[in-house]
């Protein structure tokens, strides 16, 4: 296996994980929400996911930087060089700052949750779409107001969990 391939794995490794952990948190939250209770084996279960979710981002961040120096070794300035790249590269640095933000608890958490699901799709889907280009300023609107879609989702579905736990 060359080093390309080995990128490619360890990125694919990294947005899975990623990804399936910021979806099983949401779902975690929400069913924490509809008990009513807090679990210490919930908690627990939550802060496993919560490490996935780093060891996913680190992952991804390390690759990404992997595929930097492979094409600047290699010459090819493509990729790596487009509008597309940076603005999944920035996205990612989102993702990063929102973590501290709500470890440091300066984000308000419904927001935090929004940030974080949408930013960790968004960089699945733009990692699928690579070959397809779009401009920076189209990836920008979507991906804000998908956050905004997330927030009213995850406000509604955690009322309608606490609701239905306090009947």
């Amino acid at each position: 296996m060359d080093i390309y391939a080995i990128l490619v794995l360890m990125h694919i490794i990294g947005t899975v994980l990623g990804v399936g952990a910021a979806t099983f948190a949401e779902i975690n939250i929400l069913h924490q929400l509809h008990e009513g209770n807090k679990d210490p084996d919930e908690s627990l279960i939550l802060q496993i996911t919560y490490n996935v979710l780093r060891i996913g981002l680190f992952i991804l961040v390390i690759s990404g930087f992997g595929f930097l120096i492979y094409y600047n070794t290699i010459g090819f300035q493509g990729y790596a060089f487009s509008a597309q790249f940076w603005t999944k590269l920035f996205i990612i640095g989102i993702i990063a700052a929102n973590a501290v933000l709500l470890h440091l608890r300066l984000i308000p958490f419904a927001w935090g949750s929004a940030i974080a699901i949408t930013s960790w799709y968004t960089v699945l889907t733009l990692g699928v779409l690579r070959d397809i280009e779009f401009a920076v300023i189209d990836i920008v609107i979507v991906y804000l107001l998908a956050i905004v879609l997330m927030h009213y989702i995850f406000s509604k579905l955690r009322k309608r969990f606490a609701t239905v736990t306090q009947e």
